[in-house]
């Protein structure tokens, strides 16, 4: 609700300012600063916070990234100059940028995969919810006594955070594996299913840390000379490189970075900011007060439209819900738009029309982007990545989520006055059709799947039926009456396939894992190879 509210203010100050006169006159060039400058400090946040998360874990990142929020609330109450305007803008940036990679992954990391959804979909809720609060607060409130009432939110989250467990899943990135026993019963209980995915996530780390004992004492051994240490730095800046390269990555990238686009320029912050700029437009008001209902009625909806959302995302599909939406936006943007066009080359004069049609529209267009849009930004963003790169993942897609506030923010006063708000809409929806084409490719359906088979889906492996094809671990000892073995070479083991009888049964096994290590008879250990294993009865 603390970063509804921060989207939400700069339209009661704005308002105020404008209408009421106060300490500062206010140009267009300082409110489209001010409403965008939020952007700029966000970059840095993004980048910021996966260090934060992978040093000091996720609960203490969230504790710090409310700091800066409750700062700039305190230097809104007390500031009364453009400078100390923009200084509080860039403090609640930080604290965005922070929070943004942060929040979705807390939430997947925290909750059970049947209730990921309604659990991400709250993010649009507490969002709705600030943005109404902090109108209504303003329109009865002075805008620095609405600031006051706003700062009580990130100090109820720094109660809230103190009191919570951190993530079973940065615990068992650090291998305190006990310590993430302890947590993950704190917020999942204990149960077959919730014990399964535990020692899966224990097991699959285990085998990370064999990796990396594994890869530095081969480095230690290269490191011995200078050469070594360039060989060294060559293979990390490589294998930095091969992440990019890997479609369990890129593809998620490119999926967040698109929904990202589709969140900011269908108006997830423009409509909070400006949004009583865009309906005296739309409506064809003398000034702003005359649409302070309409306003007042375009929050409510929102905040409907996110409770909602969560029934949509529990019963029906992610990609149903996200082209559903898209669609209904991209065609509501531009009835708009046509309609205002019309209206303006005097096609359309009837008197019922011009005060009914435009307001529908708008009502419209707040319940498409809102019920689909909208929550599914945090879902998909929070789901597509895979455990391995959920850092770095989150961190490059959300990276973008800032420019594009920042240019979002920063142009729409200027676009409405060239090209005027329909002009401005036609530019969106033509944004919102290509981003949701490229993902309509791409994306893979991610509901109540768990992370792993997304990941799957998107390196392309196929989940095997367990009645088919039963898994074993790197370790897995084989009993054969028979054992063959054939090898491809470039440099290092890409392939190695098994072949043995085993009573009635003829079985392949087929390596290829990026590391295990399996004994077989009369040979060295393999240790290069690319994916778990599997034992297929042919």
């Amino acid at each position: 609700m603390g970063h509804g509210c921060a989207h939400g203010f700069p339209a009661v100050l704005f308002a105020q300012l404008k209408t009421d006169g106060g300490p500062v006159t206010l140009t267009d060039h300082d409110t489209s600063w001010i409403a965008s400058v939020v952007g700029v400090m966000g970059i840095v946040g993004n980048f910021i916070s996966p260090i934060l998360m992978t040093r000091f874990g996720r609960q203490k990142s969230h504790f710090i990234s409310t700091i800066p929020a409750l700062l700039g609330w305190i230097i809104f109450i007390v500031g009364n100059t453009v400078p100390m305007f923009l200084f509080a803008r860039l403090l609640h940036g930080l604290a965005l940028g922070l929070r943004t990679p942060l929040a979705a992954i807390l939430v997947a990391e925290y909750t059970e995969p049947k209730y990921r959804g309604a659990f991400l979909g709250t993010f649009a809720i507490s969002l709705g919810m600030g943005i109404l609060l902090s109108h209504l607060w303003g329109a009865q409130l002075t805008w620095k006594m609405t600031a006051v009432v706003c700062s009580m939110f990130p100090i109820i989250s720094m109660i809230i955070i103190s009191l919570s467990p951190e993530s079973p899943s940065w615990l068992v990135s650090k291998g305190r594996f006990e310590e993430a026993k302890k947590a993950f019963r704190w917020v999942r209980g204990e149960g077959v299913t919730q014990n399964e995915e535990l020692n899966k996530m224990i097991q699959a780390q285990e085998r990370e840390i064999q990796i990396k004992q594994m890869k530095t004492e081969s480095d230690s051994v290269q490191k011995s000379t200078w050469k070594g240490y360039v060989r060294t730095v060559i293979k990390t800046l490589k294998s930095v490189l091969n992440i990019f390269k890997k479609r369990e990555f890129y593809k998620p990238s490119i999926v967040a970075i698109c929904m990202l686009i589709v969140f900011e320029f269908g108006g997830a912050h423009m409509i909070p900011a400006y949004g009583n700029l865009i309906l005296q437009a739309v409506l064809n008001k003398d000034s702003l007060n005359d649409v302070a209902w309409q306003f007042t009625v375009i929050d409510f909806l929102r905040t409907i439209c996110a409770f909602l959302a969560i029934f949509l995302l529990k019963s029906f599909k992610r990609r149903t819900i996200l082209f559903t939406s898209g669609f209904m936006t991209v065609l509501s943007l531009t009835a708009v738009s046509v309609f205002m066009y019309l209206r303006n080359a005097s096609i359309i004069t009837e008197g019922w029309l011009l005060d009914t049609l435009p307001m529908l529209l708008m009502i419209l267009y707040t319940l498409s982007f809102c019920l689909g849009l909208v929550p599914l930004n945090w879902v998909i963003c929070g789901e597509v990545f895979p455990l391995a790169y959920r850092s770095l993942g989150s961190t490059l897609s959300t990276s973008f989520l800032t420019p594009s506030f920042v240019i979002s923010m920063k142009t729409a006063p200027h676009l409405y006055s060239l090209i005027g708000v329909q002009g401005a809409f036609l530019v969106y929806s033509a944004t919102l059709t290509v981003c949701l084409l490229v993902m309509y490719a791409m994306l893979p359906e991610t509901k109540d799947r768990t992370l792993q088979d997304i990941e799957n889906s998107f390196k392309g492996v196929k989940n095997v039926d367990p009645e088919d094809c039963i898994y074993k671990q790197q370790n897995y000892i084989l009993n054969v009456t028979t054992l063959y073995l054939s090898y491809r070479f470039h440099g290092t083991f890409t392939a190695v396939h098994y072949k043995f009888l085993s009573g009635t049964n003829r079985v392949n096994i087929v390596f290829d894992c990026e590391t295990a290590s399996l004994p077989y008879p009369g040979s060295k250990t393999v240790e290069t190879l690319k994916y778990p294993l599997f034992i297929l009865y042919l």
